[in-house]
């Protein structure tokens, strides 16, 4: 891609980019590891659909994609998308599964049993069941993570060249030296790795402080009890935060600026209707909700257990895109509706110039991989592993 053919991608309108989608790597995969099988259901397409979001590096227009786990995918290899060149490419091949032959290495595919065997044994070690450790199989040693749900945990840090995320314990693969390296919250060896100590769940954030130069891991976003914490990549030490209230139900959350935005999914179960905003400055650490004007009829907010919110900032326009499932018609289907918040007037109003709804709609597992391009003034939106790509130019 370039200005020329870019100049050519017509505005105001979702268009589908041919050829895109992660699954085109199959075949390269297989021939890079002859033999290698996905032990999950989905196959390569799990990498994405399996509950996860990618690494964006908004100024180069690239991401990375890292996931799996559970049924879905035993593929824990690291892929980056590049729209210079609008193909996916490995970063980072996968671990070779026929290396776990014996290792009882069955769903869920985000534990590998040697290490959760060997953390059990040697209680004051710092191995856990999150890694590929193997004492009889050396060559299922290799220190990586398994597969898992990222969930919108994957973070690109371009002050360290790095990926990085906090689902379990913290992990940071570094893009200069190709290689990953773990950190256990607090120093807890991994037979006592819990929600208490650190443990980061698998549904949480992660966002990098550029000026304290300290990762925030939060596992808040599926009603989880367990607190957000923080790494100093200086002094390596942990610290527990309040990023948000203790505890609520689904909601997404972007970075803008010095400001850490969450828009929860509007009901009134967990106390999250009326509509709002619940913003984290990450300069005085204080944290406040912001209720939002709507026409939003608390009767018609989907009040059943969702984890499909979705939620980018525009800065071209300085307005929030959101979606989630609302009875917008009265007829009791909570189909998905688009809208856009302005910080400014804290209005929330209907928005069906976004709608997706021509390539699939929005999907239930998006996490974070709806977000905006400034560099392109672009929507992008990365549905499913199996699926082109979907860009939304702004008019």
């Amino acid at each position: 891609m370039n200005q020329a053919s870019w100049a050519l991608v017509p505005k105001g309108r979702w268009i589908e980019v041919a050829g895109t989608p992660l699954t085109s790597l199959d075949a390269e995969l297989k021939a890079a590891l002859p033999g290698h099988r996905d032990l999950g259901s989905q196959g390569l397409a799990g990498v994405i659909n399996a509950y996860s979001g990618v690494a964006v590096d908004a100024p180069h227009a690239r991401w990375w994609a890292f996931g799996g786990g559970h049924a879905d995918s035993s593929n824990n290899g690291l892929y980056r998308f590049d729209m210079a060149q609008m193909r996916w490419s490995i970063e980072q091949l996968p671990d070779n599964s026929a290396n776990w032959a014996g290792a009882n290495y069955v769903d869920p595919y985000s534990y590998y049993p040697p290490a959760a065997g060997y953390a059990r044994a040697h209680p004051d070690s710092d191995v856990f069941w999150d890694e590929f450790f193997d004492p009889d199989r050396p060559a299922a040693s290799t220190g990586n993570p398994v597969a898992r749900h990222t969930y919108n945990g994957l973070i690109y840090n371009p002050d360290l060249q790095e990926v990085a995320f906090g689902v379990r314990r913290m992990w940071r693969y570094s893009l200069r030296t190709r290689t990953w390296k773990r950190h256990t919250p607090f120093n807890t060896p991994g037979a006592t790795y819990s929600g208490e100590t650190g443990y980061g769940g698998a549904a949480g954030w992660t966002f990098w402080d550029e000026v304290t130069h300290r990762y925030f891991f939060g596992p808040t976003e599926n009603y989880n009890y367990s607190r957000w914490w923080s790494f100093d990549t200086d002094d390596q030490s942990w610290k527990w935060e309040v990023v948000t209230p203790p505890a609520w139900f689904f909601a997404q959350m972007v970075r803008v600026d010095r400001k850490l935005v969450s828009f929860p999914n509007p009901q009134s179960a967990y106390g999250t209707f009326p509509p709002r905003l619940v913003t984290y400055d990450l300069d005085t650490t204080k944290w406040e909700t912001l209720l939002l004007e709507s026409n939003l009829e608390l009767s018609r907010c989907y009040s059943e257990y969702f984890e499909g919110m979705i939620l980018t900032y525009v800065a071209s326009r300085q307005r929030y895109v959101a979606a989630f499932r609302y009875d917008g018609d009265g007829d009791g289907a909570f189909e998905y509706r688009t809208f856009e918040i302005d910080p400014g007037t804290l209005e929330l109003r209907e928005a069906p110039e976004y709608e997706a709804g021509a390539f699939g709609g929005w999907h239930d597992l998006v996490k974070n991989r709806f977000f905006y391009l400034a560099t392109l003034d672009a929507l992008i939106y990365v549905r499913k592993g199996e699926e082109n790509l979907r860009v939304f130019r702004l008019p």
